[in-house]
């Protein structure tokens, strides 16, 4: 365990209020359609970026003092769950999260302030948290009650025009989430030609090569297409032609023709799969060597066909009629053009229906008594998993399967002129899309901080979370000379407000009950110590130069300033120990 050091009192207090507020106070100014943009720096030398995300911009600032990056990593987290909730609404969670822990930093602090004055007697801490907490609840209420369900794509294309501040692309990218629906996935990736490239892909979408380019059926595409076929799915290696003994019965009985699915095949299968072919059966080998258990059950829930797992003992030579699925169209991109197959039509299909409004709350859960579909449970499942899941990337690879299995998968390829501003628009592009989900999810509500300006209105003086609710309203209208009119046509998503004040307001809350910080005590690096003998050294010098009058008083100051002298944070740091 490493030594630590600790601060209380007015001094932790004052530490955690510049964490806060180097967050809130850069955050803020990218809100909003006058809203301005920060210039951040990039790792490994990818360059500079230029953003108002405020969840990207609240990352990029790590103050140097531990004390204060303590608070500020705390306050982070606020729009860290935001982001992970919604995807947008981060910089609004700040906005509302920073005046609230200011007005109760004044509370604490100033026994004369405006709230106290309201008040019937002086607020503790927990007493604050209490009044903070209970206040969010009613607020929440309120929201939910406000949200209007998306009905149209013209309201979509509202919620993704004021996300990215571009009505063109706002309009691509509501199709985009119109056409996948609630529970497909949108994927925002990087272009190469300048210019938004779109792609839907309407069938189930996996990785997966042909086994071999003797199976190449349509050589002008590089591709292999099946057609009205029935489909084997196994995650054995298929390495022994004997395990496919009893195809031949199949063949003879029931089909002319099979596409099977595993992670491999030996040189030996192959060949005696051609004689096959040459006779009249036509097998389509697919190699899906990346495929992971639960994604193989996925892809036989889709295609209605039974799992042949070499797990629960199921054997390749006992395969059955009953075991095989169902495919419309498969098609198999060759390996060496792009390692993906689409599938379409698959037997599961046509037992999924989508679940309708009436059906489906505010999170998700199913209200009507009834037997849900296979696919369906799976995607029940997969939802579930989801909400319990933490990690980005396995957060992202279940968004992939349910969207997959719902047959909605929607990419958009961002290019522009410079690699800067590609990124610019990749990132609100991100956001419109995440805008577009969670209205889908949740409905929308008033914009430009309207629907929180509303509730706030109908709220008691005395309330501390009043004023924190009209912050967003009063940032965007102080972020420009005149007076913005905010009409009908603004709009944010019901999920992204909801979601703004529970995280802003859970942080706050127990971020003010902090009387003191611990924090590691950071080792000193190598390059520590060299500085450190080199501000020894300027000072010898210094002082050897003034004994022999050398140097002026001013070239003496100039020479600390510029090389031994201590930064404005030592400076107070040592003045108030």
């Amino acid at each position: 365990m490493r030594p630590t050091e600790t601060i209380l009192g007015l001094k932790a207090r004052k530490a955690i209020a510049k964490g806060v507020n180097l967050i809130y106070e850069a955050v803020r100014l990218t809100l909003g359609p006058q809203g301005q943009n920060f210039l951040l720096y990039r790792t490994l030398n990818r360059g500079n970026r230029l953003t108002n995300d405020g969840y990207t911009v609240a990352e990029c600032i790590e103050p140097k003092d531990k004390f204060v990056r303590m608070a500020a990593e705390t306050f982070k987290e606020a729009c860290k769950r935001t982001n992970e909730k919604v995807g947008d609404n981060t910089t609004t969670t700040a906005v509302i999260g920073g005046k609230l822990f200011n007005n109760c930093y004044n509370i604490l602090s100033d026994s004369s302030c405006e709230f106290l004055a309201k008040s019937s007697s002086k607020l503790g801490v927990v007493s604050l948290k209490k009044n903070i907490l209970s206040s969010a609840e009613k607020v929440k209420d309120e929201i939910l009650k406000k949200a209007k369900k998306i009905k149209t794509l013209k309201d979509l294309e509202r919620i993704a025009t004021i996300s990215i501040e571009d009505e063109e692309v706002g309009k691509i990218v509501a199709k985009m989430a119109w056409d996948v629906g609630v529970d497909g996935y949108i994927d925002v990736v990087e272009g190469f030609k300048g210019k938004i490239e779109t792609e839907v892909i309407k069938g189930m979408r996996f990785p997966a090569k042909i086994a071999g380019k003797a199976f190449i059926n349509r050589a002008e595409r590089y591709e292999m297409v099946a057609e009205d076929c029935p489909v084997l799915i196994t995650n054995y290696k298929v390495d022994n032609a004997q395990d496919l003994s009893s195809l031949k019965e199949i063949n003879d009985k029931e089909t002319s023709k099979l596409i099977i699915i595993a992670p491999a095949f030996s040189d030996n299968v192959l060949l005696n799969i051609i004689m096959a072919c040459k006779n009249g059966f036509f097998i389509y080998p697919v190699v899906a060597p990346s495929l992971r258990t639960d994604q193989f059950e996925d892809l036989s829930v889709y295609c209605g066909a039974t799992f042949i797992n070499k797990d629960t003992g199921k054997r390749l030579k006992n395969i059955q009629i009953k075991d095989l699925g169902f495919l419309e169209k498969l098609i198999v991109k060759d390996s060496e053009v792009k390692d993906e197959a689409v599938a379409t039509g698959g037997a599961g299909c046509s037992l999924n229906k989508n679940i309708t409004d009436d059906e489906v709350g505010f999170n998700g859960n199913e209200t009507k008594e009834e037997k849900l579909t296979p696919i369906q449970e799976r995607i029940k499942t997969l939802k579930g998993q989801l909400e319990e899941t933490r990690q980005e990337q396995f957060k992202n690879l279940l968004k992939r399967r349910i969207a997959s299995i719902s047959s909605a998968v929607g990419i958009i390829k961002v290019g522009d002129t410079t690699q800067a501003s590609s990124l610019y628009r990749k990132l609100k592009i991100e956001d419109g899309v995440f805008a577009c989900k969670a209205a889908l999810r949740g409905g929308y509500v008033k914009g430009g901080g309207l629907c929180l300006k509303e509730i706030a209105d109908k709220m008691p003086d005395s309330d501390i979370l009043k004023t924190a609710l009209l912050a967003p309203y009063e940032q965007i209208q102080n972020s420009s000379d005149e007076a913005i009119e905010i009409t009908d046509d603004i709009i944010d998503s019901a999920e992204g407000i909801y979601y703004s004040v529970e995280h802003a307001v859970g942080v706050v809350a127990n971020l003010i009950t902090a009387g003191g910080i611990t924090a590691e005590i950071e080792e000193e690096t190598m390059g520590d110590g060299f500085k450190l003998i080199a501000q020894q050294m300027v000072e010898q010098n210094i002082t050897q130069k003034r004994k022999e009058g050398q140097m002026t008083e001013a070239q003496e100051a100039e020479y600390q300033d510029r090389y031994g002298g201590l930064n404005e944070e030592e400076f107070i740091r040592q003045q108030e120990d």
